[in-house]
Protein backbone atom coordinates (compact mmCIF):
# COMPACT_ATOMS: atom_id res chain seq x y z
CA UNK A 1 0.00 0.00 0.00
CA UNK A 2 1.30 3.50 -0.85
CA UNK A 3 2.06 5.78 2.21
CA UNK A 4 -0.15 8.13 0.84
CA UNK A 5 -3.15 5.65 1.92
CA UNK A 6 -1.93 4.88 5.02
CA UNK A 7 -4.55 7.36 7.15
CA UNK A 8 -7.50 5.89 5.40
CA UNK A 9 -6.25 2.32 6.26
CA UNK A 10 -6.47 3.51 9.77
CA UNK A 11 -10.31 4.68 9.25
CA UNK A 12 -11.14 1.81 8.02
CA UNK A 13 -9.42 -0.27 10.42
CA UNK A 14 -10.72 1.31 13.21
CA UNK A 15 -14.50 1.51 12.29
CA UNK A 16 -14.05 -2.11 11.55
CA UNK A 17 -12.81 -2.69 14.94
CA UNK A 18 -16.67 -1.33 16.02
CA UNK A 19 -18.98 -0.81 14.13
CA UNK A 20 -19.17 -3.61 12.49
CA UNK A 21 -22.99 -4.52 11.46
CA UNK A 22 -23.86 -8.44 10.60
CA UNK A 23 -26.67 -9.29 8.88
CA UNK A 24 -27.99 -12.56 9.40
CA UNK A 25 -28.60 -12.92 5.47
CA UNK A 26 -25.27 -12.23 4.78
CA UNK A 27 -24.34 -14.82 7.38
CA UNK A 28 -25.88 -17.56 5.78
CA UNK A 29 -23.81 -17.07 2.75
CA UNK A 30 -20.72 -16.44 4.33
CA UNK A 31 -21.41 -20.03 5.89
CA UNK A 32 -21.68 -21.73 2.54
CA UNK A 33 -18.52 -20.15 1.47
CA UNK A 34 -16.60 -21.00 4.93
CA UNK A 35 -18.16 -24.39 4.34
CA UNK A 36 -16.56 -24.71 1.00
CA UNK A 37 -13.14 -23.33 1.88
CA UNK A 38 -13.09 -26.31 4.50
CA UNK A 39 -14.16 -28.97 1.97
CA UNK A 40 -11.10 -27.51 -0.38
CA UNK A 41 -8.39 -26.93 2.41
CA UNK A 42 -9.78 -30.24 4.41
CA UNK A 43 -12.26 -32.54 3.41
CA UNK A 44 -10.23 -32.77 -0.05
CA UNK A 45 -7.01 -33.15 1.33
CA UNK A 46 -6.52 -36.42 3.03
CA UNK A 47 -3.41 -35.47 4.71
CA UNK A 48 -4.88 -32.11 5.95
CA UNK A 49 -7.18 -34.40 6.73
CA UNK A 50 -5.43 -36.29 8.84
CA UNK A 51 -3.62 -33.65 10.63
CA UNK A 52 -6.54 -32.44 11.77
CA UNK A 53 -7.66 -36.11 13.26
CA UNK A 54 -4.08 -36.58 14.58
CA UNK A 55 -4.37 -33.18 16.44
CA UNK A 56 -7.74 -34.17 18.07
CA UNK A 57 -6.14 -37.12 19.51
CA UNK A 58 -2.77 -35.78 20.09
CA UNK A 59 -3.50 -32.67 22.47
CA UNK A 60 -5.84 -33.44 25.35
CA UNK A 61 -7.42 -30.03 26.56
CA UNK A 62 -5.29 -27.64 24.44
CA UNK A 63 -7.61 -25.76 22.53
CA UNK A 64 -5.04 -26.58 19.74
CA UNK A 65 -7.17 -30.05 19.65
CA UNK A 66 -9.68 -27.88 17.32
CA UNK A 67 -9.37 -26.89 13.76
CA UNK A 68 -8.94 -22.82 13.71
CA UNK A 69 -11.69 -22.52 11.18
CA UNK A 70 -14.11 -24.94 13.41
CA UNK A 71 -15.62 -28.78 12.77
CA UNK A 72 -18.02 -28.68 10.10
CA UNK A 73 -20.81 -29.19 12.78
CA UNK A 74 -19.65 -25.96 14.55
CA UNK A 75 -19.70 -24.06 11.28
CA UNK A 76 -23.34 -24.97 10.15
CA UNK A 77 -24.43 -23.52 13.74
CA UNK A 78 -23.03 -20.24 13.88
CA UNK A 79 -25.75 -17.25 14.70
CA UNK A 80 -25.28 -13.80 14.02
CA UNK A 81 -25.71 -13.62 18.10
CA UNK A 82 -22.74 -15.71 18.32
CA UNK A 83 -20.50 -13.28 16.24
CA UNK A 84 -22.01 -10.37 17.44
CA UNK A 85 -20.91 -11.56 21.15
CA UNK A 86 -17.39 -12.88 19.93
CA UNK A 87 -16.78 -9.33 17.91
CA UNK A 88 -17.80 -7.32 20.75
CA UNK A 89 -15.67 -9.29 23.39
CA UNK A 90 -12.61 -9.25 21.35
CA UNK A 91 -12.48 -6.76 18.20
CA UNK A 92 -11.31 -4.19 20.86
CA UNK A 93 -8.56 -1.51 21.12
CA UNK A 94 -7.52 -3.10 24.18
CA UNK A 95 -7.02 -6.24 23.09
CA UNK A 96 -5.08 -5.42 19.07
CA UNK A 97 -1.54 -5.33 17.85
CA UNK A 98 -1.27 -2.59 15.43
CA UNK A 99 2.16 -2.85 13.21
CA UNK A 100 3.20 -0.93 10.65
CA UNK A 101 6.17 -1.53 8.09
CA UNK A 102 7.66 0.65 5.51
CA UNK A 103 8.22 3.72 4.82
CA UNK A 104 7.06 6.24 7.61
CA UNK A 105 7.59 8.61 9.74
CA UNK A 106 6.95 7.10 13.23
CA UNK A 107 5.51 10.16 14.72
CA UNK A 108 2.83 10.13 12.48
CA UNK A 109 1.80 6.94 12.77
CA UNK A 110 1.58 6.95 16.55
CA UNK A 111 -0.48 10.46 15.97
CA UNK A 112 -2.84 8.50 13.36
CA UNK A 113 -3.20 5.76 15.85
CA UNK A 114 -4.05 8.29 18.72
CA UNK A 115 -6.82 9.98 16.20
CA UNK A 116 -8.75 6.87 15.26
CA UNK A 117 -8.03 4.40 17.91
CA UNK A 118 -7.97 6.02 21.19
CA UNK A 119 -11.36 7.27 21.62
CA UNK A 120 -12.78 3.87 20.75
CA UNK A 121 -14.35 1.93 23.90
CA UNK A 122 -12.32 -0.77 25.32
CA UNK A 123 -13.91 -4.31 26.13
CA UNK A 124 -13.83 -5.88 29.44
CA UNK A 125 -11.37 -8.60 28.78
CA UNK A 126 -10.33 -11.44 32.27
CA UNK A 127 -7.16 -12.35 32.06
CA UNK A 128 -7.24 -16.46 30.50
CA UNK A 129 -7.61 -19.56 32.28
CA UNK A 130 -4.56 -21.71 32.04
CA UNK A 131 -4.54 -23.97 29.20
CA UNK A 132 -1.62 -26.16 29.96
CA UNK A 133 -1.78 -29.59 28.05
CA UNK A 134 -2.11 -32.20 30.50
CA UNK A 135 1.54 -34.67 30.72
CA UNK A 136 1.05 -37.04 27.84
CA UNK A 137 2.21 -40.38 29.58
CA UNK A 138 2.78 -42.48 26.46
CA UNK A 139 2.54 -43.02 23.03
CA UNK A 140 -0.53 -42.75 21.04
CA UNK A 141 -1.11 -43.59 17.74
CA UNK A 142 -4.16 -43.47 15.15
CA UNK A 143 -5.05 -44.93 11.58
CA UNK A 144 -7.07 -42.80 9.17
CA UNK A 145 -8.26 -44.28 6.18
CA UNK A 146 -9.26 -42.04 3.42
CA UNK A 147 -9.37 -41.89 -0.21
CA UNK A 148 -6.04 -41.17 -1.29
CA UNK A 149 -3.21 -42.00 -3.75
CA UNK A 150 -0.35 -42.67 -1.41
CA UNK A 151 -0.17 -43.58 2.42
CA UNK A 152 1.58 -41.31 4.75
CA UNK A 153 3.04 -40.74 8.12
CA UNK A 154 3.04 -37.99 10.75
CA UNK A 155 5.06 -38.26 14.23
CA UNK A 156 4.63 -35.03 16.46
CA UNK A 157 6.06 -34.82 20.08
CA UNK A 158 5.08 -32.67 22.18
CA UNK A 159 7.76 -29.57 22.85
CA UNK A 160 8.30 -26.03 24.22
CA UNK A 161 7.43 -23.21 22.44
CA UNK A 162 9.76 -20.05 23.14
CA UNK A 163 6.67 -18.53 24.94
CA UNK A 164 6.45 -21.25 27.33
CA UNK A 165 9.58 -22.87 27.66
CA UNK A 166 11.65 -22.79 30.89
CA UNK A 167 14.60 -22.01 29.70
CA UNK A 168 14.34 -20.25 25.92
CA UNK A 169 17.43 -21.94 25.01
CA UNK A 170 15.67 -24.92 24.36
CA UNK A 171 13.41 -23.39 22.11
CA UNK A 172 16.33 -22.13 19.54
CA UNK A 173 17.78 -25.66 20.23
CA UNK A 174 14.41 -27.41 18.90
CA UNK A 175 14.96 -24.69 15.64
CA UNK A 176 18.25 -25.95 14.68
CA UNK A 177 17.54 -29.68 15.58
CA UNK A 178 14.80 -28.88 12.71
CA UNK A 179 17.05 -27.48 10.36
CA UNK A 180 19.69 -30.40 10.66
CA UNK A 181 16.84 -32.92 9.82
CA UNK A 182 15.03 -30.71 7.18
CA UNK A 183 17.03 -27.49 6.55
CA UNK A 184 16.99 -27.98 2.82
CA UNK A 185 18.59 -30.23 0.26
CA UNK A 186 21.72 -31.20 2.33
CA UNK A 187 19.93 -31.98 5.71
CA UNK A 188 19.49 -35.24 7.10
CA UNK A 189 16.54 -36.56 6.27
CA UNK A 190 16.44 -35.42 2.30
CA UNK A 191 20.16 -36.67 1.99
CA UNK A 192 19.99 -40.20 3.57
CA UNK A 193 16.02 -40.93 3.55
CA UNK A 194 15.01 -39.97 0.29
CA UNK A 195 17.92 -39.93 -2.30
CA UNK A 196 20.37 -42.03 -0.14
CA UNK A 197 18.23 -45.35 0.73
CA UNK A 198 15.36 -43.63 -1.15
CA UNK A 199 13.03 -45.28 1.66
CA UNK A 200 10.98 -42.06 1.33
CA UNK A 201 9.42 -40.16 -1.36
CA UNK A 202 9.32 -37.38 0.25
CA UNK A 203 10.30 -37.10 4.56
CA UNK A 204 10.03 -33.16 6.57
CA UNK A 205 10.49 -31.73 9.72
CA UNK A 206 8.76 -28.96 11.56
CA UNK A 207 8.91 -26.54 14.21
CA UNK A 208 7.11 -23.19 15.25
CA UNK A 209 8.93 -21.70 18.11
CA UNK A 210 6.38 -18.69 17.89
CA UNK A 211 3.18 -20.30 19.28
CA UNK A 212 1.08 -19.69 22.48
CA UNK A 213 1.07 -22.73 23.94
CA UNK A 214 2.92 -25.90 24.02
CA UNK A 215 3.74 -26.79 20.43
CA UNK A 216 4.81 -30.17 18.22
CA UNK A 217 7.64 -31.19 16.52
CA UNK A 218 6.93 -32.78 13.24
CA UNK A 219 8.32 -35.49 11.36
CA UNK A 220 6.62 -36.57 8.59
CA UNK A 221 6.88 -39.19 5.46
CA UNK A 222 5.29 -40.54 2.66
CA UNK A 223 6.79 -44.60 1.50
CA UNK A 224 9.08 -45.08 -1.55
CA UNK A 225 7.18 -47.51 -3.87
CA UNK A 226 7.92 -50.97 -2.30
CA UNK A 227 8.16 -48.94 1.30
CA UNK A 228 5.61 -49.23 4.04
CA UNK A 229 4.91 -46.45 6.45
CA UNK A 230 6.57 -48.60 8.78
CA UNK A 231 9.55 -48.57 6.96
CA UNK A 232 9.45 -44.52 7.68
CA UNK A 233 8.60 -44.92 10.63
CA UNK A 234 11.54 -46.95 11.44
CA UNK A 235 14.12 -44.60 9.44
CA UNK A 236 12.36 -41.07 10.86
CA UNK A 237 12.85 -43.29 14.48
CA UNK A 238 16.83 -44.21 13.27
CA UNK A 239 17.57 -40.23 12.99
CA UNK A 240 15.97 -39.13 16.38
CA UNK A 241 18.06 -41.72 18.11
CA UNK A 242 20.76 -40.89 15.92
CA UNK A 243 20.43 -37.26 17.35
CA UNK A 244 19.98 -38.52 21.09
CA UNK A 245 23.35 -40.31 20.88
CA UNK A 246 25.74 -38.62 18.62
CA UNK A 247 26.69 -34.96 19.02
CA UNK A 248 26.39 -33.12 15.30
CA UNK A 249 29.78 -32.29 14.22
CA UNK A 250 31.13 -28.39 13.97
CA UNK A 251 31.10 -28.41 10.53
CA UNK A 252 27.64 -29.36 9.90
CA UNK A 253 25.85 -27.43 12.41
CA UNK A 254 27.71 -24.35 11.36
CA UNK A 255 26.38 -24.92 7.94
CA UNK A 256 22.93 -26.06 9.39
CA UNK A 257 22.89 -22.79 11.64
CA UNK A 258 23.72 -20.67 8.03
CA UNK A 259 20.56 -22.17 6.48
CA UNK A 260 18.35 -21.45 8.91
CA UNK A 261 19.89 -17.75 9.71
CA UNK A 262 20.07 -17.13 5.88
CA UNK A 263 16.37 -18.18 5.74
CA UNK A 264 15.29 -16.02 8.34
CA UNK A 265 17.27 -13.29 7.01
CA UNK A 266 15.52 -13.86 3.62
CA UNK A 267 12.37 -13.50 4.78
CA UNK A 268 12.54 -10.40 5.81
CA UNK A 269 12.51 -9.22 2.43
CA UNK A 270 9.15 -9.09 2.56
CA UNK A 271 7.46 -5.96 4.46
CA UNK A 272 4.43 -8.32 5.12
CA UNK A 273 6.50 -10.87 6.55
CA UNK A 274 8.11 -8.52 9.02
CA UNK A 275 4.95 -7.11 9.98
CA UNK A 276 3.52 -10.42 10.79
CA UNK A 277 6.76 -11.60 12.95
CA UNK A 278 6.55 -8.48 14.97
CA UNK A 279 2.77 -8.74 15.33
CA UNK A 280 2.57 -12.53 16.69
CA UNK A 281 5.92 -12.16 18.60
CA UNK A 282 3.84 -9.40 20.51
CA UNK A 283 0.44 -10.94 20.33
CA UNK A 284 0.97 -14.45 21.90
CA UNK A 285 2.84 -12.73 24.30
CA UNK A 286 6.75 -13.00 23.77
CA UNK A 287 7.71 -9.11 23.21
CA UNK A 288 8.37 -7.56 19.29
CA UNK A 289 11.78 -7.22 20.70
CA UNK A 290 12.83 -10.67 20.34
CA UNK A 291 12.92 -10.79 16.39
CA UNK A 292 15.85 -9.14 16.67
CA UNK A 293 17.40 -11.61 18.89
CA UNK A 294 16.60 -14.61 16.92
CA UNK A 295 19.84 -14.91 14.67
CA UNK A 296 22.12 -13.89 17.87
CA UNK A 297 20.29 -17.06 19.47
CA UNK A 298 20.28 -19.39 16.90
CA UNK A 299 24.28 -18.26 16.06
CA UNK A 300 24.82 -19.49 20.28
CA UNK A 301 23.21 -22.91 19.76
CA UNK A 302 25.74 -25.83 20.45
CA UNK A 303 25.80 -29.12 19.56
CA UNK A 304 25.20 -30.67 22.91
CA UNK A 305 22.04 -28.34 23.45
CA UNK A 306 21.19 -29.89 20.42
CA UNK A 307 21.10 -33.42 21.41
CA UNK A 308 19.95 -32.20 24.44
CA UNK A 309 16.55 -31.16 23.67
CA UNK A 310 16.31 -34.37 21.36
CA UNK A 311 17.04 -36.79 24.56
CA UNK A 312 14.51 -34.67 26.64
CA UNK A 313 11.56 -34.12 24.20
CA UNK A 314 11.89 -36.52 21.47
CA UNK A 315 10.68 -39.54 23.54
CA UNK A 316 7.99 -42.30 23.13
CA UNK A 317 5.77 -40.58 26.29
CA UNK A 318 5.45 -37.57 24.14
CA UNK A 319 4.82 -38.81 20.45
CA UNK A 320 2.00 -39.42 19.22
CA UNK A 321 1.78 -41.23 15.30
CA UNK A 322 -1.22 -41.01 13.10
CA UNK A 323 -0.87 -42.99 9.50
CA UNK A 324 -3.17 -42.50 6.30
CA UNK A 325 -4.44 -45.76 5.24
CA UNK A 326 -5.23 -44.81 1.32
CA UNK A 327 -8.64 -45.77 0.50
CA UNK A 328 -10.27 -46.16 -2.90
CA UNK A 329 -10.03 -43.23 -5.20
CA UNK A 330 -14.20 -42.67 -6.40
CA UNK A 331 -14.60 -39.97 -9.59
CA UNK A 332 -15.60 -37.78 -7.43
CA UNK A 333 -13.10 -37.97 -4.58
CA UNK A 334 -10.51 -35.06 -4.88
CA UNK A 335 -6.99 -36.09 -4.05
CA UNK A 336 -4.78 -33.02 -2.87
CA UNK A 337 -1.10 -34.75 -5.17
CA UNK A 338 0.47 -34.35 -1.89
CA UNK A 339 0.40 -30.93 0.50
CA UNK A 340 -0.13 -30.70 3.93
CA UNK A 341 -1.96 -28.87 5.90
CA UNK A 342 0.45 -28.39 8.83
CA UNK A 343 1.76 -24.69 7.58
CA UNK A 344 -1.59 -23.23 8.28
CA UNK A 345 -2.43 -24.74 11.31
CA UNK A 346 1.23 -23.56 12.73
CA UNK A 347 0.49 -20.04 11.10
CA UNK A 348 -3.35 -19.53 12.56
CA UNK A 349 -2.42 -19.97 16.41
Amino acid sequence: MDKSRLEVSFELEADRMRNLHLLPEELKKELQVVTEERRMRTEDKPRAKLEEYSLAMTYSNSPYRNPVIGWPADIASYTVEDLQAWYQRWYAPNNATLVVVGDVEPKAVFELAEKYFAGLKPSTIEPLKPQTEVEQVGLRQMTVKLPAKLPYLMMAYKVPTLKTAEDEKEAYALEVLAGVLDGGGSARLSKELVRGKQIAVSAGASYDMVARLTELFVLEGTPADGKSVLDVQKALKAQVERLQKELITPEELAKIKAQVLAGAVYERDSMFYQAMQLGMMETVGIGWKKVEEYVDKVGQVTAEQVQAVARKYLIDDHLSIAYLEPQAISTKTVNDGGQTGQGEINHAR
